[in-house]
């Protein structure tokens, strides 16, 4: 068995073992410094913010990290691998016999540059137009790739895409970063489509302007080709990168005009002068929209602005959908006196002239895990997400909003945050009239019951989509198997209006390993899988996920269903 590292501190000496020394004339130097000035400039806005607001941040946390990957990756100790790139390799994937869970990364270049970073692929999106399927993931290998082998900027992220409605997938390596050295593209993956050549991927992006100062903000880039090549990316949003970090984004393309994208995110303002906030830390649930495909972007729309002192009371974890009919809403969750504090989920309408509502309250959310870690140590504070109907049927512009809580289970524990652990069940709420309702009581969707002596089982990160026939379909991950509520399995289930009926579509036994790949922050085994449904009307659903059903390899699989 390999040996498991447990100290960052020591992967200078591990990378000086295994590494060998490259010829100076094999490393952009000049490049090199960039990139690393600019994850400096990320990781000194970070250590400005509150330590509460930090730890509430999500990508640009696991950016920031990467300053200190950045300096032990020094170029006279990285392994000029000669050969094909990831890209290259990414040739060879076999084409899978089965609709799933098929395999979506190709991990046979997982261990490419090193047995100790470059592995990871974690927190998938995926949107479907016709046979053309788009799935989008963090991914460590891009990052170590580019930043050795790149000759611009910088991808923390990967896609892989389907031609034959998601029976076999084609790993494309590193989304492109751009030129600038500047660049930075750090994940959290939202793709979109609006036909069945035209795809949409959104994610966070760090950069800078003329005179190297550095900007926060959200990339977006487009296939024309149904998946298989992209732009570089253009900012859909930007903020001052010494004050702002923007964080956690979600997309939604309108079926009523699909040249209408609408994005949402967490603006973590730090300057302290917003009007909404004065002399406060604000953090700040914002959309943008563009009218032309994406070319162009209008001005952020804030739907809601938290203010603290210390960053302890905030929100986080946007979701935007549009309706049939062009109406668009925002859900995210609130988090007072994070991480112990109470927390409530929230929805604003932004109607269809992107006019925001004031927000309702859906539900509270009751402690999950010990309100920050799952058992296994990796965090889990924004298992959440929304959905609309689309359909045209009935229920046309009902919204769903599904989340992991804990009310149900609850047990002393001595080493958590709050003294006890709650172990998560899936709920969901309901609207019919536009988001101002949420009915009397929540929806339990997964079937099982948490036993009521001794330990329970975690159901946690749900994603949720409803379908041209208005079924509605829910999957998340589900310890629901073991005993020791240690591994998981992947769990659908699906509803048209009555009880949710659960089955597997992921029955291999899963580890929930993380930290073991030293370009991933520690405590991270991503914070969502969407799921989706075909934007053209084909009845069904396909979603992709994590899955480590080996050593301590996270890997992507996908899975479709009816």
């Amino acid at each position: 068995m390999r040996p498991r590292f447990t100290a960052a501190a020591s992967l200078a000496g591990i990378l000086a073992l295994a590494l060998p020394v490259v010829a100076p004339a094999q490393v952009d130097v000049a490049r090199f410094n960039k990139i690393k000035s600019r994850l400096q400039q990320l990781h000194a806005t970070y250590a400005k913010m509150p330590p509460a607001a930090q730890k509430m941040m999500d990508g640009t946390a696991n950016a920031q990290y990467l300053y200190s990957v950045v300096n032990r990756l020094q170029p006279s100790l990285l392994k000029a691998k000669k050969g094909a790139s990831r890209a290259e390799l990414a040739a060879d994937l076999s084409a899978a016999s089965v609709i799933g869970p098929v395999r979506v990364n190709n991990n046979s270049t997982d261990l490419a540059y090193s047995s100790f970073v470059g592995f990871t692929q974690s927190e998938t999106n995926t949107a479907q137009c016709g046979s053309n399927v788009v799935v989008g993931f963090n991914d460590s290998g891009s990052y170590v790739q580019t930043l050795l082998f790149g000759t611009g900027g910088v991808s923390f992220s990967g896609v892989a895409v389907s031609h034959d409605g998601g029976k076999t997938f084609k790993d494309l390596g590193p989304t492109p970063a751009g030129a600038n050295p500047f660049n930075f593209v750090i994940g959290d993956p939202l793709i979109g489509c609006s036909d069945s050549q035209t795809f949409y991927y959104s994610q966070l992006f760090a950069t800078a302007d003329s005179s190297g100062n550095p900007l926060t903000a959200l990339a977006f880039s487009t296939s024309t080709d149904g998946g298989n090549t992209w732009s570089d990316p253009v900012a859909s949003v930007t903020k001052d990168g010494f004050a702002h970090s923007i964080d956690k984004d979600w997309m939604a393309v309108d079926p009523h005009n699909p040249k209408n994208i609408y994005v949402s995110y967490t603006d973590f303002d730090g300057s302290f002068n917003n009007p909404a906030c004065p002399n406060l830390f604000r953090t700040g649930a914002e959309v943008v929209m563009s009218n032309d495909g994406g070319v162009t972007w209008g001005a952020p729309i804030v739907a809601d602005s938290i203010c603290s002192q210390f960053g302890e009371n905030g929100l986080q974890g946007t979701h935007v959908v549009v309706g049939s009919d062009g109406s668009a809403y925002v859900g995210y969750v609130t988090l007072n006196n994070f991480p112990v504090g109470p927390r409530q989920l929230q929805v604003v309408s932004l109607g269809k002239n992107a006019t925001p509502s004031a927000p309702v309250a859906v539900d509270a959310v009751v402690g999950v895990g010990d309100t920050f870690f799952l058992q296994g140590g990796f965090r889990d504070f924004l298992g959440l997400d929304l959905a609309i109907d689309k359909s045209g049927t009935a229920n046309d512009g009902a919204l769903y909003f599904t989340w992991d809580d804990g009310r149900d289970k609850s047990i002393p524990d001595v080493g958590s945050t709050s003294g006890s652990y709650a172990f998560a069940d899936v709920l969901l709420r309901a609207s019919f009239d536009g988001g101002n309702s949420w009915g009397f009581a929540p929806t339990k969707v997964n079937s099982d019951i948490q036993p009521r002596i001794g330990y329970g089982h975690d159901h946690y990160q749900p994603g949720i989509a409803v379908d041209s026939t208005g079924k509605i379909a829910v999957c998340w991950y589900d310890r629901r198997a073991d005993a020791q509520d240690w591994t998981y399995q992947r769990y659908c289930a699906e509803s048209t209006g009555g009880p949710f009926s659960n089955f597997i579509v992921n029955p291999g036994f899963n580890v929930p390993s993380h930290g073991n790949d030293f370009v991933v922050n520690s405590v991270y085994a991503g914070d969502y899988d969407g799921l989706t449904s075909d934007f053209l009307k084909a009845p069904g659903f396909i979603g992709a996920f994590m899955t480590v059903t080996g050593g301590t390899n996270p890997d992507v699989k996908a899975a479709s269903f009816q």
